[in-house]
């Protein structure tokens, strides 16, 4: 006996079906969530502050627009003979020869102070390394020690005016 075996045509056999890729599920809903949680929170914000219609006209309106209020700045007084002088330096004398001990240009200034001053008040640069005289006494201003002193600033002129003896953080500009 032969076994008899049935013949199939192409149309008859089926092919397994195909498995929806999870790739591409996963990217189509998590587009579609992201949709739906950016227009639900984009609405409650909406919602929440009041959705109103401004125009160009409405606020170059006379509605009044907060300003805030002039900065006056208030000059600092040099001291006196009865007030701060246990503030004054005696680290120098008159005519003593110093120099710049920090590794940038100093300023040197017409007045004591460098706390609301203009443009104009700084003379000039001393170079790194310098070497100034003192020319007389020591005057506080901005919590600062000032030595009027001679300098011969970095594009080679010879000044008179103002020099601290630190910075505000203690860092010492002058020295010996």
């Amino acid at each position: 006996m032969s076994a008899i075996v049935p013949e199939h045509s192409a149309s008859t056999l089926s092919t397994p079906p195909s498995k929806p890729s999870r790739r591409s599920n996963f990217w189509v809903g998590f587009a579609v969530g992201f949709s739906l949680l950016t227009i639900v929170s984009c609405s409650g914000v909406g919602l929440a502050l009041g959705v109103n219609r401004l125009n160009l006209a409405e606020l170059q309106g006379a509605k009044a627009a907060w300003t805030p209020p002039p900065y006056t700045p208030t000059p600092t007084p040099a001291p006196t003979v009865g007030e701060g002088l246990a503030n004054l330096s005696t680290r120098f004398a008159p005519q003593q020869t110093v120099r710049n001990l920090t590794n940038s240009r100093v300023n040197v200034r017409a007045t004591p102070g460098y706390l609301s001053k203009p443009a104009g008040d700084v003379l000039g640069m001393v170079a790194p390394g310098a070497t100034l005289l003192i020319l007389g006494e020591n005057q506080l201003a901005d919590n600062l020690t000032w030595w009027r002193v001679r300098a011969t600033l970095t594009d080679g002129r010879v000044v008179e005016g103002w020099v601290a003896e630190a910075t505000a953080s203690g860092v010492q500009i002058l020295g010996e």
